[in-house]
């Protein structure tokens, strides 16, 4: 069903559509969350007993986004541009989603769901038309977050998606003087995984014959662990080769954890940023990707890059990010 619009939005049945960013907010007995039609990102998602706040919600001097949806490519893109067909198109790292504004297609107490089409927006950008729903239900252990990308074209469709979200590392919440090192990244199983390799622009590096990607052991996961200090991850480290169906990110201190769904993804980038204490807003991503960046040797052909989805007309893929909370076991 549609929501009543604030000042500058027009009602139209079951569709609501906006002229400007709108908050939405989801509530139950356990979370609440703040959503935004500009790029249908979760702005805001907090306790309601004690008022913990899980996803970044810093200044935009830290960082300007929160869990931005990547769509319709992810990870950096040489030069700013890809061919298909003969026809050129701009990009930008990530992808257009999170800068575009998304209708507000159906909302309930708990629920939410965004909508992305083609516009005069997308048209210099991406060759095809499509629909990007992203759905958002709170449960009482934490957040379903799903997108799905449906091709509406009449040709076949070649993408990437993925998500970025930023939890807060250490919380609003953590005892003073709790530092980022006393949380982890961990996986479901302990494994040991491989990581894809990167040049100094985060592009995908090459092996000496021009193939990519190349990966190669991640020596930073032990056990399915992962340490976290102030050194930070640089660009990002992108894993690949795991079996786990989530990572989380673990306070070591109160046991408790942050798990984010990556049950069949190829792969799964980890990145921080800001200070890692608790008046310093830092924050350390968990990141499940359908898709790589560009290689550094790229001639920018889109049916030529290695990582992307194919979609037949009228086909739909779901890709499932959810966030589950677990909390202390101290």
């Amino acid at each position: 069903m549609g929501i009543l619009a604030k000042e500058g939005g027009l009602v139209h049945s079951s569709k609501t559509f906006y002229t400007g960013a709108m908050e939405i907010k989801l509530k139950n007995s356990v979370y609440q969350v703040t959503l935004n039609t500009h790029g249908a990102e979760i702005t805001s998602f907090t306790s309601v007993k004690d008022g913990t706040s899980y996803v970044f919600d810093g200044p935009s001097s830290v960082w300007k986004y929160h869990a931005p949806v990547l769509f319709p490519h992810v990870g950096r893109i040489r030069d700013g541009f890809m061919t298909y067909r003969e026809s050129e198109y701009k990009l930008v790292n990530n992808g257009i989603s999170r800068d575009l504004e998304h209708n507000i297609m159906e909302q309930t107490e708990d629920s939410a769901t965004f909508e992305l089409t083609e516009s005069d927006a997308t048209a210099d950008k991406f060759p095809w038309k499509f629909s990007l729903k992203t759905h958002y239900q709170l449960k009482e252990d934490g957040l379903v977050f799903t997108t799905t990308v449906t091709n509406t074209d009449s040709s076949e469709m070649l993408f990437s998606i993925g998500s970025h979200t930023a939890f807060n590392c250490p919380r609003n919440t953590d005892p003073e003087g709790t530092l980022r090192s006393d949380y982890q990244y961990e996986f479901e199983n302990p494994e040991n995984v491989d990581f894809v390799c990167f040049n100094d622009a985060a592009q995908l590096a090459c092996d000496e014959e021009g193939t990519a990607p190349v990966t190669k052991p991640c020596q930073l996961v032990k056990d399915g662990i992962v340490a976290i200090t102030e050194e930070g991850f640089g660009n990002g480290v992108m894993l690949t080769k795991f079996s786990s169906s989530w990572m989380g990110l673990r306070n070591k201190k109160d046991g408790s954890l942050i798990k984010v769904n990556c049950a069949g993804y190829p792969y799964l980038v980890m990145w921080q940023g800001g200070k890692g204490t608790k008046d310093g807003w830092g924050f350390n991503c968990i990141e499940p990707w359908y898709g790589i960046p560009d290689a550094e040797n790229t001639d920018h052909d889109w049916e030529k890059k290695a990582g992307l989805i194919e979609l037949k007309p009228g086909e739909s893929f779901t890709a499932d990010q959810s966030i589950t909370i677990e909390g202390p076991k101290n």
